[in-house]
């Protein structure tokens, strides 16, 4: 058949065929698609003209298929299922989903859901399996380059092809331990936490995040943070809180480290205070940092990432940690 003889073809027309087909006859064909009799007469006409052959022929008891009928019904029957696949809604089958999911997550931001998450995949979908590291230097690169699937971030403005959802915002805290001159009190003031020796997380997600610019503000105003140590690792960050140094971080780290830290009879103390209100009257989320999940544009219909993404922000949003946005 050639290209002008194709293009004669539409679905309503292979959808006639094979009912009258099944029917064999025209007029119960013409009652079960909902149509008159002499409009499925006139496709009857066109599917001869196309295929050129006769298609049926009378009988006493209706319409006997031609052998090119009963060939052209053996083609067109799979194409029709073929059709009706496309058009049905896609079903995601979990049990079966054979999957991996590389995620980019920080430390503070992963234990706000790790735990539910990995039982909910052992539970729904248990060959799923995760690659989780820390951010890298890249950032949006290795979501763009599709090297990522998801990833959680402390920051407000993304590139146009990557879409975001704000999950809620997190506590900033203060974490002193018991070397600190500071820990008796109940509360401390920007000038108190600045005279004394400061650690700084140097963790990349935290590069581009509103704190970032509350930290510039505070400089404007003379407030000059000098950390005694800058760095990106949790354990030397839980090494200089144990040393005296004082921790400025997301309340979800603040109890890790409490969790950490104490445990055996609180053999190392360490507390959990507010942030100064300097800093909060400053900052523009009042204390509290944004988080965003972010994934590329090319998997936002794709019903098992959609399933993935779903499930961390719901456990995010039931953490105790995070406050759901307004």
């Amino acid at each position: 058949m050639l290209l002008n003889d194709i293009l004669k073809l539409d679905i309503k027309l292979l959808v006639a065929f094979t009912t009258i087909m099944e029917e064999g006859s025209v007029s119960r064909a013409a009652e079960k698609l909902g149509v008159t009799q002499p409009a499925l007469s006139k496709s009857l006409q066109r599917l001869r003209d196309v295929f050129k052959d006769s298609l049926f022929t009378r009988q006493a008891y209706g319409l006997t298929p031609t052998a090119r009928a009963a060939e052209l019904h053996d083609m067109i029957q799979p194409i029709l299922n073929s059709l009706s696949e496309l058009m049905s809604p896609n079903a995601l089958d979990l049990k079966n989903l054979d999957r991996r999911f590389k995620l980019r997550v920080d430390e503070g931001d992963l234990e706000n859901f790790i735990e539910p998450l990995l039982a909910s995949i052992q539970d729904e979908a248990p060959n799923v399996r995760l690659a989780i590291t820390a951010w890298g230097d890249s950032q949006f690169d290795e979501l763009i380059s599709g090297h990522v699937d998801l990833g959680i971030m402390r920051i407000n403005d993304t590139p146009g092809n990557i879409r975001s959802k704000l999950v809620g915002h997190m506590e900033a805290c203060i974490l002193l331990g018991e070397a600190h001159p500071l820990f008796h009190q109940e509360m401390v003031s920007l000038k108190e936490l600045l005279e004394h020796k400061v650690v700084k997380p140097n963790w990349r997600h935290n590069r581009n995040s509103s704190f970032t610019r509350t930290e510039q503000k505070l400089k404007q105003q003379g407030y000059i943070l000098k950390p005694t140590l800058e760095t990106d690792s949790l354990m030397a960050t839980m090494q200089a809180v144990k040393q005296g140094m004082a921790l400025v971080t997301s309340r979800s780290i603040g109890d890790l480290f409490l969790k950490i830290m104490c445990k055996d009879n609180c053999m190392i103390p360490v507390k959990i205070l507010p942030i100064p209100q300097e800093v909060i009257d400053l900052d523009e989320n009042a204390g509290r940092l944004p988080i965003h999940i972010l994934w590329h544009e090319r998997f936002n219909n794709d019903l098992a990432h959609r399933w993935l993404r779903e499930q961390i922000i719901h456990f995010m949003r039931e953490s105790p940690w995070m406050h759901p946005p307004n």
